[in-house]
């Protein structure tokens, strides 16, 4: 019962920490304030607690921070930026088995960042999955798992 009084607890604080996110939108995104070191510290907990290994940290803000001039880019978009890249065996193997071009949807990822506009808020964002309806099922496992490890890094 504890669990299921924290779980509506949280769900009511991601509704007021205005989650971006449309029917027509596969992006998820939430907006915290809070410190970009401490969600990303949670967010690889919450992905390492559920057994899963984090494959790669691509330091996003790092590679487009250091290119945007030479590019022609006169502004930084981001402060700091980190894409978390992991994978769960079990529903891989469960995503290809419902159809091998499902491989393209692995490794999963969840990326945190800061934008230079807005220094005091963190935000953390997933893409949900699509694929055929061979898949469906898989597919909201996924969701669920990216929506549970999003959830817990930002209690």
């Amino acid at each position: 019962m504890y669990k299921s009084i924290i779980a509506v607890i949280v769900g009511l604080i991601l509704i007021r920490i205005s989650p971006v996110a449309m029917a027509t939108n596969p992006i998820v995104t939430h907006a915290i304030q809070e410190e970009y070191e401490y969600i990303l510290d949670n967010l690889r907990n919450a992905i390492i607690g559920r057994g899963m290994k984090i494959n790669d940290e691509l330091h996003a803000s790092d590679m487009l921070n250091r290119t945007a001039a030479d590019l022609g880019f006169e502004r930084n978009v981001f402060i700091h930026a980190t894409t978390l890249e992991f994978c769960n065996a079990l529903i891989s193997h469960q995503l290809v088995q419902a159809n091998p071009n499902n491989l393209v949807l692995c490794p999963f990822t969840v990326s945190v960042y800061v934008l230079t506009g807005a220094p005091d808020t963190v935000h953390v964002a997933y893409q949900v999955p699509a694929a055929g309806p061979e898949s469906e099922g898989v597919l909201d496992e996924i969701e669920a798992l990216l929506r549970g490890i999003v959830v817990e890094a930002l209690e």
